[in-house]
């Protein structure tokens, strides 16, 4: 495990999830198999307005069905390329992002390359929280599975959005951690040809809540008897693993050997599902997010790249992770 991983799970104090049970779980998982089939989604309309040299944002109307009036507004920031652009790139937010300043750092450098980034604030972090949730305390599983599945069909929006604005340009998915499975996800549901770079991402959020370090946050007394099983069986419905692997040959895993969040084997399974080799950085999860940028945003560019990335033609990927890793 990285040391910066180390440090987080010793020294920060978690909001407990799910104090209020399960919630409504029905509505949500009604939505699981429309999530597994492709189709192209009706675009947004953003009028972006100004905010300052080089920021444009945008209030609009969520398309994720099941939200309340509170989390409905749908918060977007363009960031604008320095130069003509090349390609327009949207990122989800990951666990825990509230508000865009996180992924500004990963970003932000790649408006020098001509790409012109959209962010949007997810549904239950920031200002979109539910009513009475502090910080990312989500109070029930039904509230974790509609945010997760508002991520997707907000990305989704936004990239139909983005190719109808201005169609000669190419649209990127990229996003770390859950959003990398939250892109993942987005890419695959899309009947479109959309490159996708996804760092660090769990296959499923199961790896990370019901099996990791992160699982200390769930408040399992809230759930009943055989919580874990339970729980791990509803968030593995919303496997990655459950969809096909994205109609563009442009899609790339990058993996954090030393990660301590996200287990190195879960990224392995959704590289071997897609059918390419990851690119592995020597990194955790805090660390590669915050000292391996510049690498992260070199494998965003490469989407950009004539050709599609390698592929692997290897057998399974067994569930551990690797002895030995390529760099």
């Amino acid at each position: 495990m990285h040391w910066l991983d180390s440090v987080y799970l010793r020294l920060t104090t978690r909001q407990p999830l799910f104090a209020q049970g399960w919630g409504e779980l029905e509505r949500p998982l009604s939505e699981v198999p429309a999530l597994l089939t492709r189709s192209v989604p009706t675009p947004l309309r953003l009028d972006f307005l100004p905010t300052s040299p080089r920021t444009d944002e945008a209030f609009v109307t969520s398309p994720a069905p099941h939200l309340d009036e509170r989390l409905g507004p749908l918060h977007v920031v363009r960031l604008r390329a320095k130069g003509p652009n090349r390609a327009r790139l949207i990122v989800p937010p990951s666990w825990g992002d509230e508000g865009f300043w996180m992924r500004r750092h990963l970003v932000d450098g790649l408006r020098y390359h001509g790409v012109e980034v959209w962010l949007f604030e997810g549904a239950y972090f920031g200002s979109r929280r539910a009513p009475g949730q502090v910080k990312v305390g989500l109070h029930t599983v039904g509230d974790f599975l509609r945010m997760g599945l508002a991520n997707v069909h907000e990305a989704r929006a936004l990239v139909v959005t983005a190719l109808e604005l201005e169609p000669r340009l190419p649209v990127l998915l990229a996003g770390y951690s859950m959003a990398g499975q939250m892109s993942a996800h987005a890419a695959a549901s899309l009947d479109l040809e959309v490159p996708v770079t996804v760092m660090a991402p769990p296959e499923n959020a199961s790896v990370v809540f019901c099996e990791g370090p992160l699982s200390r946050s769930v408040t399992w007394s809230a759930l009943g008897d055989d919580a874990v099983a339970r729980l791990s069986a509803v968030l593995k419905r919303l496997s990655v693993l459950e969809q096909p692997a994205p109609r563009s040959a442009q899609r790339a895993v990058v993996a954090t050997r030393r990660d301590g969040i996200v287990p190195p084997s879960s990224m392995s399974a959704l590289a071997h599902h897609w059918g390419v080799t990851p690119t592995w950085l020597d990194s955790g999860h805090l660390g590669a997010y915050a000292l391996e940028a510049a690498a992260l945003r070199a494998a965003m560019l490469r989407m950009l790249e004539p050709g599609a990335p390698p592929r692997s033609g290897g057998p399974p990927t067994p569930r551990r992770a690797p002895d030995t890793l390529a760099r």
